[in-house]
């Protein structure tokens, strides 16, 4: 399933009284079998300058959204992952992926996230159920 074909929603709400976005790709929703993407994906990149709210402001969120671009170009095209969306909270952007190739995202992400230039910080873990992510869906 590819992200650029793919439908995403908006959602706002708040963390530790800060509002916070989430961007989530819709059509995963009902992806008929989720357990084939059995580790979840957590990317966190800490933008260089942000607003009031400790959003990115608009050039840094632009630059973030092209990192986001770049993994998913990677990630869909050389393993077999999906690309759930991401968050924006307080001083921090989360880009969420479900994958079945838990190594070989790993491998990339080693050797990609140090060349964005960007403090950043990864979980993989496993969650065949995607309850990592099911409040967003249950809202959709």
């Amino acid at each position: 399933m590819q992200s650029d074909k793919a439908i995403y929603t908006g959602f706002e709400f708040e963390v530790d009284g800060f509002p916070a976005l989430a961007i989530i790709n819709s059509d995963l929703k009902h992806l008929a079998d989720r357990s084939k993407y059995p580790y979840s994906v957590f990317i966190e990149l800490v933008p260089d300058s942000t607003n009031e709210n400790g959003h990115p402001d608009e050039e840094e969120y632009d630059f973030l959204t092209e990192i986001e671009k770049k993994m998913i170009t990677y990630l869909e095209s050389q393993t077999e992952t999906v690309h759930v969306g991401h968050t924006t909270v307080f001083r921090a952007r989360q880009i969420i992926f479900y994958t079945a190739n838990r190594e070989t995202v790993e491998d990339y992400l080693e050797h990609f996230l140090p060349t964005t230039g960007r403090s950043h910080s990864y979980e993989i873990e496993q969650d065949p159920e995607w309850d990592n992510v099911s409040a967003f869906y249950e809202l959709l």
